[in-house]
């Protein structure tokens, strides 16, 4: 299978390459998050699968780049576990589970069925893989069933705005978005996380750096039009040209960086274009608030949360 093969150099540093991270102890517990626990089986599942899915060489480099980040990452993974249950979500998300998996084996070049065997012959654990994206469908549940009522946009001012945009012969700008989401870096770090962009390409640092659920289609936001963007968002977009990305932006605990990889002016609007227009804007604010919203929820979550590092 031409997967495999591709995969082989991957295969075989998992068997000969002596790391210090993978020592003999797999099962020793590394951190305490409230009533949850992380494993060092757990952390170095983590660790090689993002190494895997990004295509990067499983080295003692690579693992020191993204081991906090990793389990930072299990630490909100286990925050949501615990919020999930204490909130009862038991959402059934199976078709977009089985859409998410069609998408991932695609990317392999294999079917549903070869991937567990494919991730099993790279010696990963696609059940503990498998419960992450779980768990963070049912999150997204979570956070619209709390906060979907608090979302109250003007559509009147949309539409009036739209109106406005038509009767001035005006065009909109649309932006073909990737994104990276990650944990405050501090400058050294930031320039690190530049340099290697600069390097291998905005796709493979959102692969191996980002936290975003964007990040298995390499930060892939998809077009965004410049009006469902923050006046804020505008300034920073507007000014990028195709194939460049934006400073760090920091939000709370995170920063962002955008990436434009096309754009394109969109005028002579039908009533048609102009209801999906609408819809799209409606649809970006939303979830923008939504995000801002499940930030606030799992940090206020973490603030009140024991976490132990053992």
């Amino acid at each position: 299978m031409k997967s495999f093969k591709k995969n082989i150099f991957f295969f075989i540093c998992i068997i000969f390459i002596n790391l210090n991270l993978f020592a003999s102890n797999n099962f020793k517990i590394l951190t305490k998050v409230g009533n949850e626990i992380i494993t060092s089986f757990e952390l170095e599942n983590k660790i090689k699968t993002t190494l895997f899915l990004s295509g990067e060489e499983l080295n003692q480099s690579n693992i020191d780049q993204i081991k906090n980040l990793s389990l930072n990452s299990l630490i909100n993974f286990k925050l949501k576990k615990e919020e999930i249950k204490k909130y009862n979500i038991k959402n059934n998300n199976d078709l977009r589970l089985s859409k998410y998996l069609e998408n991932l084996a695609k990317k392999f070049n294999v079917d549903r069925n070869e991937l567990e065997i494919l991730f099993s012959s790279n010696g990963l654990d696609l059940n503990l893989f498998l419960e992450e994206i779980k768990t963070e469908f049912l999150w997204q549940n979570l956070i619209y069933k709390i906060y979907s009522k608090k979302v109250n946009l003007d559509e009147k001012a949309i539409t009036e705005e739209l109106n406005k945009v038509i009767s001035n012969q005006k065009s909109i700008t649309e932006y073909n978005l990737s994104e990276i989401e990650t944990k405050i870096l501090n400058e050294a770090e930031i320039d690190e996380l530049k340099r290697y962009i600069d390097k291998f390409s905005f796709k493979k640092a959102a692969q191996k750096f980002s936290l975003s659920n964007t990040s298995l289609d390499g930060g892939n936001i998809g077009w965004i039009n410049s009006k469902s963007l923050s006046s804020e968002m505008q300034k920073i977009i507007k000014n990028l040209k195709i194939g460049q990305y934006s400073e760090p932006i920091r939000r709370d605990e995170n920063i962002l960086i955008y990436y434009i990889n096309d754009k394109r002016e969109i005028s002579n609007f039908s009533k048609q274009n102009l209801e999906k227009l609408k819809e799209s804007i409606i649809n970006k604010q939303t979830n923008d608030l939504l995000n801002i919203y499940s930030n606030n929820h799992l940090s206020i979550k973490k603030n009140n949360t024991l976490i132990e590092y053992q």
